[in-house]
């Protein structure tokens, strides 16, 4: 009898090791989209990197480097805590100088590159493998002969570490208000979900953001996640695809692997978003 509660010590200890370790690999989240906005025909299709926290993956970022590649995406979108500001910078150099030649890149802050407290010098680091960094700004950019409008928005925690008095509502009211006049398809890179009541006020068809991990923990059907930074317990937006009448809302789970605070049936993830002209709708790859 006294066996027994070892064994069942035991038992729990592998379940538990097996649930971590089987929670360490590299999902790929597939997201489908349509709109009237591009030509017949088209397809674009997008690679979603958000919260690497310079993790490493196999040899060289090798694993990441390869799955990222396997997907052939027009565009390549890096939406904050790329970097960290404990973990050196390593694994997001090597990020890098893996996909720096497959599609354009394109990046917006998160507060953990603020945390850093060298964003200037993260800048010059992120242009060094041709990063375009949009800083409240957007371009208009032509994929497979249409023109789509890209804007990014700096992390609210630029008021603290670089630019005191920041103001992101007014910001992006200078910066995006003028989009409303201009009929293209348009994306808003955004690090934090929990403000998308604010970028529901422009124009933008999709937005993207991060910054909540997931929730760490997940129960498959029950609980998308247990507690996301600036959301606290059970987060709205824990990762996803929301919908706010015709604006989508996809939130990415990231990619870091933190052994101080592991993943519960919550994968890192890869975010593949594919845009199909077409009547507005949207639709989630059923492996999701």
């Amino acid at each position: 009898m006294k066996k027994k509660p070892l064994v069942l010590l035991i038992l729990s200890a592998f379940v538990i090791i097996f649930i971590l370790f089987s929670c360490s690999s590299i999902k790929i989240r597939t997201y489908e989209m349509e709109t009237p906005l591009l030509k017949e025909d088209t397809s674009i299709k997008i690679v979603l990197i958000s919260d690497l926290h310079s993790t490493i993956f196999g040899k060289e970022q090798i694993k990441l480097i390869e799955k990222i590649k396997e997907q052939n995406p027009d565009l390549i979108l890096l939406a904050g805590d790329i970097l960290d500001d404990v973990v050196p910078h390593r694994g997001t150099e090597l990020l890098l100088a893996g996909i720096n030649t497959i599609a354009p890149i394109y990046y917006v802050t998160g507060n953990h590159e603020y945390w850093c407290r060298e964003i200037n010098e993260i800048r010059l680091l992120l242009q060094s493998y041709q990063v375009n960094i949009l800083s409240d700004s957007y371009v208009r950019i032509n994929i497979k002969n249409n023109y789509i409008i890209l804007a990014g928005i700096e992390d609210p925690d630029k008021e603290r570490y670089e630019t005191p008095g920041y103001n992101q509502n007014e910001i992006m009211e200078r910066a995006f208000r003028e989009l409303d006049e201009i009929d293209l398809f348009k994306i808003l890179i955004a690090h934090r979900p929990e403000n998308i009541e604010t970028y529901k006020k422009y124009s933008f068809n999709l937005v993207l953001s991060g910054h909540s991990h997931g929730g760490q923990v997940r129960i498959p059907f029950i609980m998308n996640g247990l507690y996301a930074p600036n959301q606290g317990l059970f987060p709205k937006y824990a990762g996803g695809l929301y919908r706010h009448d015709e604006k989508v809302h996809i939130v990415s789970r990231g990619l870091s692997i933190n052994p101080r605070l592991p993943r519960i049936f919550n994968n890192p993830e890869l975010v593949v978003v594919i845009i199909e002209s077409n009547i507005l709708s949207v639709d989630i790859n059923p492996d999701n």
